[in-house]
């Protein structure tokens, strides 16, 4: 892997609401999706406003005495970014968009399998060779049928498989062989490649939809037009981003990017990680490891 790259595995412990605001549709509050593929995903600012308020979390716990706070502030500054349009550098990451990498589907052979497909292997293999790691081999999915899938983990038979209202035919295995790859996508302890129709219909029809109502308080019945329904990325989600460091961006290049990465990865960001709408509900806890 490349000394200024780093991959961040996440996944999803709680279900995830990245909102892309109202929606004229049934659902009032659908989560963010790629323009051409409709498939889920958290922007790079969501990601990055995320670490930005883990950071300054962590500062909290740490800050005892005032000049320990200034230090700190200017860190998150050089780290990522300036708050106000006046700031005189940018911040010294680069952080990609969270791209979904399998997708928990209810199925009868037990309560739940992970889907991928491999347009999704695909994608993964063009950042992984961004980053200069082993790509994987995708020959032997070069012709997957709709109606076929193939069993990456936890293979119980090559019988049918109910993905919600959708019936797959598995036939033989899949590895991901070894490397980075392989190592995403190991806490899908049922993972299955489907294709990607199957993928996509899941995706885009197999989400969470929450209802919420506002109370009156002093009737104790439901506040006139306060329901509304809100679109979540179900939990056991499986996704990455990528992220580049570099040097800090002032004058003396204070900072360097060895530096900034150890600390990020070892001190900071380690264990978990809170990221979109709805944290007082419980929403958006990610178990996170760096790769």
């Amino acid at each position: 892997m490349k000394d200024n790259a780093s991959i961040l595995s996440l996944y999803a412990v709680t279900p995830c609401h990245a909102g892309s605001g109202s929606s004229t549709g049934i659902v009032d509050l659908p989560i963010q999706r790629e323009r051409h593929t409709n498939w889920p995903l958290i922007q790079a600012s969501g990601l990055k406003g995320a670490l930005r308020a883990h950071f300054d979390r962590f500062k909290d716990d740490c800050i005892k005495e005032k000049p320990q706070e200034e230090i700190f502030n200017q860190i998150t500054e050089l780290v990522f970014g300036a708050e106000s349009q006046k700031g005189d550098h940018a911040g010294s990451l680069a952080v990609g968009d969270v791209k979904i990498l399998a997708f928990p589907m209810r199925s009868n052979v037990s309560p739940f399998v992970w889907i991928t497909c491999p347009a999704v292997l695909k994608r993964l293999n063009r950042d992984l060779a961004l980053i200069g790691e082993k790509e994987i081999d995708l020959q032997p999915l070069a012709h997957l049928d709709d109606g076929a899938a193939k069993w990456v983990a936890g293979k119980t038979a090559d019988t049918s498989v109910l993905l919600e209202d959708m019936e797959v035919q598995p036939d033989g295995d899949f590895s991901l062989a070894e490397g980075k790859g392989a190592q995403l996508f190991a806490k899908a302890e049922r993972l299955l490649v489907v294709s990607d129709t199957v993928f996509g219909y899941g995706v885009t029809h197999c989400t969470q939809v929450m209802a919420q109502i506002k109370i009156e308080q002093k009737t104790g019945t439901t506040q006139d037009g306060s329901l509304r329904y809100q679109e979540e990325l179900p939990t056991d989600t499986l996704m990455c981003s990528i992220i580049f460091w570099g040097n800090s961006r002032d004058d003396k290049a204070s900072l360097q990017a060895s530096t900034i990465r150890g600390y990020i990865e070892k001190e900071v960001v380690a264990g978990h990680l809170q990221i979109g709408g709805d944290e007082t509900l419980g929403r958006g806890i990610f178990a996170v490891e760096w790769l």
